[in-house]
């Protein structure tokens, strides 16, 4: 493989973005959309507490929510997360707090998330996105159960749970600061207090709150239908542009040129839904994503013509994916391939 692909991709998509007003960052388009889900999160909110009258009232509230909150983590603290938004990293930091608000610490998911993930796609031993759920075998490297053999049939039951216990596993994180079998320099006390008292405020408004004012059992389901929407929707939307049959790391296989590396191990889904370019803030172009991190995702249809032509010029693979529903299929196959051995 040509290590030409990474000089002449970085070359064409700097005059891509100098040739922009905004550069790299968010446009007032983005911005737009930003604050319309804000807006509609606290809206969807406020009426789930003091608007709705009847329990099926509420359920569709919470549909809603979940929904609303899934486009607010996609768009906004996504890109927050990774300063895509704002030139002005205080500005960024601000809204990566919304990810406190629904009990995700920004701190510990920058560190997951921009850290080790990005850097180490899909390499078993420090990317947490593939080695932290034993009960999923999503690699060659981590070991097989008997109980793999039926992991595509359960899979979507531990994917419900992702966005519940998350706040659990900060928690663990803040005791035990390690991202699967790599350890990270714990974040300094002045941090670790505020990720705490970012859970005590979640807590409060998610669980205290409502429960004060509409009683216990329908708040705890309410929250539990919640996460199990958010959940199962987000983990798809991530998991299937990295672990499919053409994603697979090979045991002992060292890191290729960096970008090469990012194209083998991600894939891109519906790329011509312009629904779901505009609903899932660019994730949909993952292996775009990959490529750069630190750009908005309002660059990426213009950015994969260039990784398609030059990927195509230099032999590198690009996979894509035709619908949404084909990459969970995919997905699936693997789960259930990695099952059986």
């Amino acid at each position: 493989m040509n290590p030409r692909f990474s000089i002449e991709l970085k070359g064409e998509v700097r005059a891509l973005l100098n040739s922009d007003p905004n550069g790299r960052y968010a446009d007032p388009g983005v911005w737009g959309k930003a604050a319309v889900l804000i807006a509609l999160t606290v809206l969807g909110y406020g009426s789930l507490l003091f608007l709705a009258h009847t329990f099926s009232d509420r359920v569709v509230l919470v549909l809603a929510l979940a929904f609303v909150t899934l486009f607010l983590g996609l768009n906004v603290m996504h890109e927050a997360a990774h300063g895509n938004l704002s030139p002005h990293p205080g500005i960024n930091r601000i809204l990566a707090y919304t990810f406190d608000l629904f009990g995700i610490s920004s701190d510990l998911y920058v560190i997951k998330h921009t850290h080790f993930h990005h850097h180490y796609t899909n390499l078993h031993e420090f990317d947490g996105d593939i080695n932290e759920a034993p009960l999923i075998r999503m690699s060659l490297e981590q070991t097989r159960w008997g109980i793999h053999r039926y992991q595509a049939l359960y899979t979507p039951l531990l994917y419900s749970l992702i966005t519940l216990t998350w706040p659990f596993f900060d928690l663990i994180r803040l005791v035990r600061p390690r991202v699967g079998g790599k350890p990270f320099t714990p974040p300094r006390f002045g941090v670790k207090l505020r990720i705490l008292l970012f859970k005590v405020l979640h807590y409060v408004l998610a669980l205290a709150l409502p429960a004060h004012l509409i009683g216990w059992k329908e708040t705890l389901v309410l929250f539990t239908l919640f996460h199990a929407v958010l959940g199962t929707i987000l983990a798809l939307i991530f998991q299937v542009a990295h672990v499919h049959e053409s994603g697979l790391v090979q045991p002992g296989t060292g890191r290729e040129d960096w970008h090469i590396h990012q194209m083998l191990t991600s894939a891109d889904f519906s790329t011509g839904n312009p629904w779901i370019n505009h609903s899932f803030g660019g994730l949909n172009f993952q292996t775009i994503h990959h490529l750069f991190p630190n750009v908005s995702h309002r660059h990426f249809p213009a950015i994969r013509q260039i990784v398609i032509r030059l990927a195509k010029q230099h032999g590198i693979p690009y996979t894509h994916f035709a619908s949404f529903g084909e990459a969970i299929r995919a997905h699936f196959r693997l789960l259930s391939r990695l099952g059986r051995a």
